[in-house]
């Protein structure tokens, strides 16, 4: 767990250390591995920001619950004058009568200790909810590094197929000049030559759509994505899975809090409808009499009209909606681990068709095919019709690669594993 910690707090300097650099020298871009993109978008993202500001919210509704009193004492005061209109003209003088109260209403069904635990389950779910929208940035912004990088790859195989393609040209032309090939042969080898040239471009687009949109994501006008697409063993089996689903998703516990919640605040509701009770002190002081008076006094509604019928059938609605998302949401994740982990076996039985290196293979067998054209031993045909089944296959098992890195990182946001 320390561990744990330790690095993420390292991987959060370093993000954070990287863009004081961009700024200070903003004249090379940022180069990003996915754990640096993952922490720069959970510092800069603008919707996880405000998601945090709700916590201060969820924080006042719990120090509102922890006061001693949720009403005020209320101090009162009147003055009044009292004069004698009957009687002899020695008693009919202005007389000024004063007093004055103290009140304070007090709860006595319990309600402080509901209201306190409907305030601390709902903090909460807030920072479960908190937790839930990070993991889902965090793999938005690894299944967007990972298309980039899957066009990163497709990209640099361009670029190789275009120097296959160029060379092949050239020595067309050279086999043509001297006598030993047809010139429409070298047209289709300047045709292929260019095809190559717009499968580059065509990648090149598709690149830059990608990585405008993580731009956005990262809220980051210089970047550069650095990495290569790896095979990555996982050996968790579908039970442990559903397991660390249903213990780990932020999202279900912030479900889970919310059914205390809506629990706290029935049992809160059924407790307000005892009354309050307000006791009180008081001091009358009467001149006229020559005297004063004091004393308490206690005053408790009465509950004739307003029960808080309408309170607890709300509350009882509330605590059943609650109860039927949190079920709703189990069978969901349940089901959701199920297929990403079916569509993941799919994908690791299709990696498993390519063997170790085969990309180094691939260059292998391409480099002895273009040699071999140059040296006469094959036509333009042959040699065309055997790159293009190479540079299908290589651009299958860049395709399945990536497959395999996205259906993993779905995988582990529906088991909640970070």
């Amino acid at each position: 767990m320390a561990n744990s910690l330790w690095i993420k707090a390292s991987s959060i300097i370093q993000g954070v250390s990287l863009l004081f650099l961009s700024s200070a020298f903003g004249a090379e871009p940022m180069r990003l591995n996915l754990e640096q993109a993952v922490q720069v978008a959970l510092e800069r993202n603008l919707e996880l920001k405000a998601k945090k500001e709700e916590l201060g919210v969820a924080e006042g509704r719990v120090i509102r619950a922890d006061l001693f009193l949720q009403s005020n004492p209320e101090l009162g005061g009147d003055v009044g004058n009292f004069k004698v209109t009957r009687g002899e003209p020695a008693f009919a003088k202005n007389q000024t009568n004063y007093g004055f109260s103290l009140n304070q209403e007090f709860e006595i069904g319990g309600q402080p200790r509901y209201r306190r635990e409907a305030a601390q389950r709902n903090l909460e779910k807030v920072n479960f909810e908190v937790s839930d929208l990070e993991r889902v940035i965090r793999f938005r912004i690894s299944a967007f590094f990972l298309k980039l990088l899957n066009a990163q790859a497709k990209i640099k195989q361009a670029e190789q197929i275009v120097d296959f393609r160029s060379r092949l040209y050239e020595a067309s032309k050279t086999r043509l000049s001297l006598g030993d090939i047809l010139e429409v042969q070298v047209i289709v080898a300047e045709f292929e030559l260019n095809k190559a040239k717009s499968d580059l471009i065509s990648f090149q687009r598709e690149y830059e759509e990608l990585f405008s949109r993580l731009r956005t994501e990262l809220a980051l006008e210089r970047v550069d994505v650095v990495g290569d697409l790896t095979r990555q063993t996982f050996p968790l089996s579908l039970d442990e899975l559903l397991k660390s689903a249903l213990e780990k998703r932020p999202d279900l516990a912030a479900f889970d809090r919310e059914k205390k919640v809506t629990e706290a605040e029935e049992l809160l509701t059924r407790a307000e409808r005892i009354p309050n009770v307000t006791l009180g002190a008081f001091y009358d002081r009467a001149k006229q009499e020559g005297g004063y008076t004091a004393g308490g006094r206690i005053s408790i509604p009465i509950p004739l009209w307003d029960r808080k019928q309408a309170e607890l059938r709300q509350a009882l609605a509330l605590k059943s909606i609650a109860n039927i998302h949190y079920l709703n949401l189990r069978q969901s994740i349940e089901k959701a681990v199920r297929a990403a982990y079916e569509r993941f076996k799919l994908s690791e039985k299709d990696l498993s068709l390519y063997p170790g290196e085969v990309m180094k293979r691939f260059d292998e067998n391409l480099e002895l095919n273009q040699k071999a054209y140059q040296e006469g031993q094959i036509g333009l045909s042959e040699v065309i019709l055997f790159q293009n089944q190479v540079i299908e296959a290589r651009l299958k098992f860049l395709d399945t690669l990536t497959n395999y890195n996205l259906s993993l990182a779905e995988l582990k946001l529906q088991a909640g594993i970070e």
